[in-house]
């Protein structure tokens, strides 16, 4: 969901299915029909919120913080987390650890304001690299 200015929010709701975002980066910005389930609102009738429980997902809180902070540090963020996922899978780092890498990495990168597609393409790089060390 997303809250605009005024106080108006619009959600995007659908199955989950990682085949739709992974199209709609493939073909955007054509929207392409996809088979699979429909939300049908008459099986769901009710939406139930919460407040996120940061200290159960910790990684919701980094994305929260590298939003925030803006600049280069979403790019930072989400290159640690595909280097410390593919290290747990990999069976080099517990799952828990997945989280301190982030942080670590979104603390230590230099901090760019308003990157350039060649400040993105650096920080990807060296948050990666800093998420494969200790």
């Amino acid at each position: 969901m997303v809250e605009f200015e005024d106080g108006a929010v619009i959600a995007q709701l659908g199955c989950p299915d990682m085949r739709l975002p992974i199209q709609l980066a493939m073909a955007y910005p054509e929207r392409l029909p996809l088979e699979g389930k429909r939300l049908n609102f008459e099986e769901m009738r009710s939406l139930t919120f919460e407040k996120p429980d940061f200290d159960k997902f910790p990684c919701l809180g980094l994305a929260f913080e590298a939003f925030r902070r803006g600049g280069n540090i979403p790019c930072a963020m989400n290159a640690a987390n595909e280097a410390a996922v593919a290290a747990f899978l990999s069976d080099k780092i517990r799952f828990y650890d997945i989280p301190d890498t982030i942080s670590r990495v979104m603390d230590g990168v230099n901090f760019v304001a308003e990157p350039s597609l060649e400040d993105i393409f650096e920080t990807h790089r060296v948050a990666y690299e800093m998420s494969r060390r200790k």
